[in-house]
């Protein structure tokens, strides 16, 4: 998008020349602005020679939105059937100034390359590089050029707290997570049944166990079986990307951990696996990368990197193998049947290993980016919900009383974020409910 910003100054006398000027003087203003328009180039002829630089600017100068337009012709015909700019009037007088500049027209002139390839889609905000800054800075007059340095320098102090702030900010985060990091070492191990005849003794000794029941229960349990599995299942926004055939491999899931960057730019997922008929990987991570992580801006996502699940043969969980037998019906072999085999996509959880991939802008239109922006807004709730929810309160997610809080994963606000106020926690436990009354977990 482009904002068009005009200032103009006048004086009095400039006001009052205008409303008093003689008839004569006004046929010369219409047929001077007659002159300019039928000068200006709003054919598309004219418009056809002139480089994607040369339109956007045009277009800027007259307003034209140029949403939508994918190629040239397409910039070329809506600037053609828009009216041409009319120029502002000057200032006149011996008292009089004036300044009257376009920012629009300059951004569009540097928003663009020296080459002519068609105008491309870009997703995020719209970006300003440095030559598009200058461009604007030599349009402003030395006055205000002068001002605008001043509130750039206060700017780049801003910035030097800000970096001061976020280093500080990643060590007490830090700090911290080594302190929560044994009770999650605990937490582990007696998920994996280490701490079992401990645990079962001290319910003896309080007499709240029947020695009858609980040996029979208890016969073959070990820890907690299915527990990060379970609790996933009741995180909606998890719980929608596991399938049937995911449960029995997470079922082999012993711990997922977050490890955050010492600089507080991003983090990592990891999820442990004990040996399991799937894959041989013991460990799949995934890494995010986040410059503004620990500030309260929308989170910019700057990289994203997944691994290689090293499937068994025949156990892929996200592609399936589809034979086909197929008769050659020419050549030497016509008549003869051959067995094709090919790999077909399957939904899976374990697609999240693998993050989307963003193709260059010459392979995407618009719907496109809309779709991969959407895929990596998915992605992003995914391990939010696994970095601030599920890591840190599994057993609340386990037994299901994190759901009576009213969570609702497409509503929440991560740590850092917004102002901290609460939603609709009837509409948020309601849609959980609906995704665990779907799922295949208990």
């Amino acid at each position: 998008f482009f904002v068009t910003n005009k200032f103009h100054k006048s004086t009095m006398a400039d006001d009052q020349a205008e409303t008093t000027a003689s008839p004569q003087a006004a046929a010369e203003a219409n047929d001077n602005t007659e002159t300019n328009t039928a000068t200006d180039d709003n054919t598309e002829e004219d418009l056809s020679g002139k480089s994607i630089k040369a339109l956007k600017a045009l277009a800027a100068e007259r307003n034209v939105d140029l949403v939508g337009c994918v190629e040239k012709r397409d910039m070329v015909e809506r600037i053609a059937a828009a009216p041409a700019a009319v120029p502002a009037p000057a200032a006149s007088g011996p008292n009089a100034h004036a300044f009257n500049f376009n920012l629009g027209a300059a951004a569009a002139a540097a928003s663009d390359s020296d080459d002519d390839s068609a105008p491309g889609f870009a997703m995020g905000a719209h970006m300003v590089d440095d030559d598009q800054q200058e461009d604007m800075m030599n349009i402003l007059p030395p006055c205000i050029v002068r001002r605008v340095e001043k509130l750039r320098d206060l700017n780049s102090q801003r910035e030097t707290i800000v970096e001061q702030y976020q280093k500080e900010r990643a060590a007490l985060e830090k700090r911290f997570a080594d302190l929560y990091q044994p009770l999650f070492d605990e937490r582990r191990e007696t998920i994996a049944g280490k701490y079992d005849r401990e645990i079962d003794a001290k319910a003896k000794e309080g007499g709240n166990v029947n020695e009858e029941e609980d040996a029979q229960e208890t016969l073959d349990i070990k820890g907690i079986p299915q527990f990060f599995v379970c609790a996933m299942g009741h995180m909606e926004a998890v719980a929608e990307l596991i399938t049937e055939a995911d449960v029995d491999c997470l079922e082999s899931l012993t711990d997922v951990k977050c490890i955050d960057d010492e600089d507080g730019m991003g983090f990592a997922l990891e999820f442990h696996f004990a040996p399991n008929r799937y894959f041989t990987n013991t460990v799949l991570r995934k890494k995010y990368t986040i410059p503004n992580l620990l500030l309260d801006d929308e989170p910019i996502l700057k990289n994203v990197e997944g691994c290689e699940i090293k499937w068994k043969e025949g156990m892929c969980l996200t592609h399936r193998e589809i034979k086909k037998k197929q008769r050659a019906k020419s050549g030497k072999n016509a008549g003869k049947i051959r067995t094709i085999v090919k790999k077909e996509k399957q939904d899976s959880f374990f697609h999240f290993f693998k993050p989307p991939k963003v193709p260059t802008m010459d392979e995407m239109d618009e719907d496109e980016a809309d779709a991969i922006e959407q895929a990596f807004d998915v992605d992003y709730d995914v391990a939010q919900a696994f970095r601030s929810h599920i890591i840190p309160k599994a057993a609340l997610w386990f037994t299901g009383e994190a759901l009576d809080e009213g969570f609702d994963i497409a509503d929440s606000e991560w740590p850092g974020e917004g102002d901290g106020n609460e939603g609709d926690g009837d509409e948020g436990a309601a849609s959980a409910a609906a995704s665990s009354a779907n799922s295949p977990f208990p």
